[in-house]
């Protein structure tokens, strides 16, 4: 569970330096008509994570892509605030989690430490959209993102 809780603060680290280097404009960007602006990309990774974090606490999962906390809007610094929030939640769950924790995934039961590598592949999916839409902005990437390739 180090390992996994490691890589997931480092993968976080690169989801709030690539928000932090928006612009509200750069947020606003949209790569292509069916795929609906930056901003919210960023708003689905955290809604994906509530979900994540509920079925935790509830021992089995249900996405709801309109679920979640999130009532900020456009705003980057709305979004960072909301990412403070997840991450605060994120360490608390963890912290309360029984050893042998499992989520029912539609009848596949799955232990905790499967279920957060989901969400580490879910968020680590998102960063390959982002880079599409950060390189049609034109940008330079964050620093931190050299481990892609990138900056």
């Amino acid at each position: 569970m180090d390992a996994l809780r490691a890589e997931w603060e480092a993968t976080r680290r690169l989801t709030r330096d690539l928000l932090r280097a928006c612009t509200g404009r750069d947020l606003l960007f949209v790569l292509h008509p069916a795929s609906g602006p930056v901003w919210k990309q960023f708003r689905h990774i955290g809604r994906v994570q509530e979900n994540y974090l509920t079925a935790l606490e509830t021992g089995r999962v249900v996405f709801d892509p309109a679920a979640g906390s999130y009532e900020g809007g456009a705003a980057g610094a709305a979004l960072d605030a909301y990412f403070d929030r997840l991450d605060q939640r994120h360490d608390a769950v963890l912290a309360r989690l029984a050893p042998d924790c499992h989520v029912d995934w539609w009848g596949e039961r799955v232990p905790a430490e499967g279920h957060l590598l989901r969400l580490l592949t879910h968020e680590t999916l998102h960063h390959g959209q982002l880079m599409l839409c950060w390189r049609a902005i034109g940008k330079p990437f964050p620093p931190s993102w050299a481990v892609w390739g990138e900056a």
